[in-house]
């Protein structure tokens, strides 16, 4: 095996693609429904942002590593606990719909086509499983020790709503 920078930079570029595709879809419901406080954090916490703009309603903060890791945040008392819901499971859908995608220029695309191809398939369908699981993120992923991935976000929004029923 040896080393190939094409691959790398397609890599970095893929998670790049995946990780903005991902947050962003987390807050295209709330803002429909009117939610105040609409931001995504591009990377890692930690540190000292490396741009900070607004596009349109939602503010954007690029922190360092922006293909690695991600936020959203929005206030949740504006949005319905469904539309909460709907919008927490958009990250992981929109990883899965990149990884179809990503499979589908791997197969058909040419070189350079092929390995973007390749790496967004790879990384968003890593990215679609990571969030997805009902976990808590361990610290060395650069969201601090505990925080909860998207599917154990909506889990724990399930249990609490089936206690309110109990």
């Amino acid at each position: 095996m040896t080393f190939d920078p094409t691959l790398l930079l397609m890599y970095l570029l893929a998670g790049l693609l995946a990780v903005t595709a991902h947050e962003f879809a987390h807050v295209l419901l709330p803002l429909r429904a009117g939610a105040s406080g609409v931001r995504v954090q591009l990377g890692v916490d930690g540190g000292r942002s490396v741009a900070r703009f607004r596009l349109g309603r939602i503010a954007v903060d690029v922190r360092p590593y922006p293909f690695w890791i991600g936020r959203a945040h929005w206030d949740h008392a504006t949005v319905t606990p469904a539309t909460w819901a709907w919008a927490i499971a958009l990250g992981p859908l929109s990883s899965a719909a990149l990884c179809a995608l990503g499979a589908l220029l791997w197969r058909g695309g040419g070189d350079l086509t092929g390995l973007f191809g390749q790496a967004l398939a790879v990384f968003a369908g890593l990215q679609a499983l990571v969030t997805a699981m009902p976990v808590r993120y361990p610290a060395w992923m650069g969201m601090g020790a505990g925080m909860p991935s998207d599917g154990r976000q909506l889990l724990d929004h399930w249990q609490g709503r089936q206690q309110a029923h109990a």
